[in-house]
């Protein structure tokens, strides 16, 4: 009886670890829309909590997202809850935005689907609508700084690794109101180039607008004008904790009224998150930066909005 108890007592506890991460559907626009949420162990003993949508680049699914952003430890130890939204086809639907995806259905509203998932998480989940932020690499950083500003009202933050926005997107590209924003890029990126233009994987997309990229400084500038931050920023270099990545930081901090601009700029830095893996070769990506947790970067900078 004791060994049957003691089973049945480390079986509910393995069961409720493994809960924490649950996949669900909702019907938006008559679509199925899947996601998957994981709830920290706090989640039963607090009232509201901070909510992170980690948005998936092109090409990925949300259950990639959660091998990839390794966000969990740190969402269970800071009490956060962390969404991954799956896009349809793999590709977020941007107005003004080309994909390199293929198959893009551009008649699918993202938007929609992102408000509505916003509401079933405040509604069921607790999540703390004054605290709701969204981060991601790729399309997912592309996807963030579109949402930055059509749900401008109702985003906190936004942390973006390796992305932009078009010179499409530029034109009306507006925060309402300000909003801190993290910016990770890299110099060596050949996807999402440093000085802007189509990317080495986009040929299909060569000349069209919706896939001709700010370069980056243009972008930090243009971040750190519609926050109504301070022009000159405070900068120092990051720590080089791996000679052998061939990878050099600086930080770059952008001070307003009670919003902040972050960039992190890696020197050879590639098309990856850093501290996490050469996902594809370096011939294709660019060199993966070791010297910092982008993951531990982002919540960094969650946590520092008041």
């Amino acid at each position: 009886m004791k060994k049957i108890f003691i089973y049945i007592f480390y079986s509910l506890i393995f069961t409720s670890v493994q809960a924490q991460n649950t996949s669900r559907t909702i019907t938006v626009d008559g679509l199925q829309r899947d996601y998957i949420i994981h709830l920290p162990p706090s989640f039963n003993t607090l009232k509201k909590l901070p909510l992170i949508f980690a948005l998936h680049g092109g090409g990925g699914t949300a259950e990639s997202a959660v091998r990839f952003y390794d966000l969990e430890s740190l969402a269970d130890k800071n009490n956060f809850i962390i969404v991954y939204p799956d896009a349809v086809k793999k590709a977020w639907s941007i107005p003004g935005m080309a994909s390199r995806v293929k198959g893009l259905d551009s008649t699918v509203n993202d938007l929609h689907f992102m408000n509505t998932l916003l509401d079933t998480m405040i509604a069921n989940y607790k999540a703390d609508p004054a605290k709701v932020f969204c981060t991601g690499i790729s399309r997912g950083a592309m996807f963030s700084y579109y949402l930055a500003d059509a749900m401008n009202s109702r985003i906190t933050a936004i942390a973006a690794v390796c992305g932009g926005i078009s010179n499409t997107q530029a034109q009306t590209y507006f925060l309402k109101t300000p909003l801190p924003v993290l910016i990770i890029n890299g110099t060596g990126d050949p996807l999402v180039k440093y000085d802007g233009g189509y990317g080495t994987l986009n040929k299909r997309n060569r000349g069209d607008e919706n896939a001709d990229l700010l370069s980056t400084e243009d972008l930090v500038k243009k971040i750190v004008l519609l926050d109504h931050c301070k022009a000159v920023p405070q900068t120092h270099s990051l720590p080089n904790t791996d000679p052998y990545d061939g990878c050099i930081e600086s930080e770059y901090i952008y001070d307003g009224n009670n919003v902040k601009v972050a960039f992190i700029k890696i020197e050879n830095g590639g098309h990856t998150w850093a501290g996490g893996t050469q996902y594809l070769p370096k011939f294709l990506l660019g060199r993966l930066c070791k010297d910092f947790s982008a993951s531990q970067k982002v919540f960094d900078f969650f946590m520092s909005v008041k």
